[in-house]
């Protein structure tokens, strides 16, 4: 099992669920985003943020051709979603403080088993509405 921490813009949100729901474990995952936490880029931008574990073959998968699953999904949202997925890799100097990875376009992934480090990667803090 792997941790995954995965940002998405509020404007993502409809397509990220059905992209939840066909490569996740069963039809609750549609509800990935909806249960998330509301977290704020340095420009206010809204994100749902989710982190959890996942098999190691969910990476292959989520960028696979998409499959439906057993109980159904929108495919055509769920390919918007997979389009905008950008998983982050560590820079070669670790003296270097990257850019914050999550980005409008982007549903932003990083894998890591600290969810706060991950949460810095994509350059998020809580939401006070939340």
């Amino acid at each position: 099992m792997i941790r995954i921490t995965i940002a998405c813009r509020v404007a993502h949100l409809a397509d990220a669920a059905q992209f939840s729901r066909a490569t996740g474990y069963g039809p609750e995952d549609e509800l990935t985003f909806t249960l998330a936490p509301e977290y704020r880029d340095a420009a206010g931008n809204l994100c749902r943020v989710a982190s959890g574990l996942v098999a190691g073959v969910y990476l292959t998968d989520a960028v696979s051709p998409l499959i439906a699953s057993a109980w159904g999904a929108d495919m055509a949202a769920a390919a918007r979603a997979q389009a905008l997925i950008a998983i982050w890799q560590p820079p070669e100097d670790p003296e270097v403080m990257p850019e914050p990875f999550a980005a409008p376009a982007r549903i932003a992934a990083v894998i890591g088993d600290d969810p706060q480090a991950a949460l810095m990667v994509l350059g998020l803090t809580r939401s006070q509405s939340a």
